[in-house]
């Protein structure tokens, strides 16, 4: 079975992580290609696609939204996961010890549901490093706000076992299905 995984990547986290799900999907006897969504083909010569982007003020990349879009009679006829990176940090505890964790969906994801109709759309925490933003985020980070890392915390917050066991998930579920 042949999946696509695509990904648009600002700064190489969201590639790590499609990189990383074709790596388990291999391991598990399927056959995955990882390209970048700005030169993705046609997923139409693809059994599955898993699709994935950096997620930026609530929003998917455009590379990444756009292959869906430009894609969406191929996608709507696959089994399709969607994956969104983008939070940083770490989940936090309430007072019982359980985790919380409040991620928002990118506004996307909605329009996806209805379109091509998604196995699962998954939220992972991402990357931060200072030297691999632009301009613009890098004054964001000099802000006063954020002079203890409170609004954007720097390094590499990324669960592989989490990444591993959903890549693991969506291979299981692709071995009994028939296409």
């Amino acid at each position: 079975m042949r999946v696509l995984v695509t990904y648009a990547s600002r700064c190489g986290a969201t590639q790590g992580i499609a990189e990383r799900i074709a790596a388990a999907l291999s391991q598990q006897g399927l056959e995955a290609t990882v390209e970048d969504a700005r030169k993705a083909g046609d997923p139409a010569g693809y059994d599955a696609a898993v699709i994935g982007s950096a997620a930026y003020f609530f929003h998917w990349m455009k590379p990444a939204a756009k292959f869906v879009q430009r894609h969406t009679g191929a996608l709507a006829q696959r089994p399709v996961w969607l994956f969104s990176s983008g939070p940083l940090g770490t989940k936090t505890h309430n007072d019982q010890g359980q985790e919380m964790c409040t991620v928002l969906e990118p506004k996307e994801i909605s329009g996806f549901r209805q379109s091509i109709k998604p196995r699962e759309h998954r939220v992972f925490f991402g990357a931060l490093e200072a030297k691999k933003l632009g301009f613009f985020f890098g004054l964001l980070l000099k802000m006063p706000a954020n002079k203890d890392n409170a609004i954007f915390p720097q390094g590499d917050f990324r669960n592989w076992a989490e990444i591993d066991a959903w890549a693991g998930s969506i291979a299981e579920e692709l071995k009994t299905v028939s296409l």
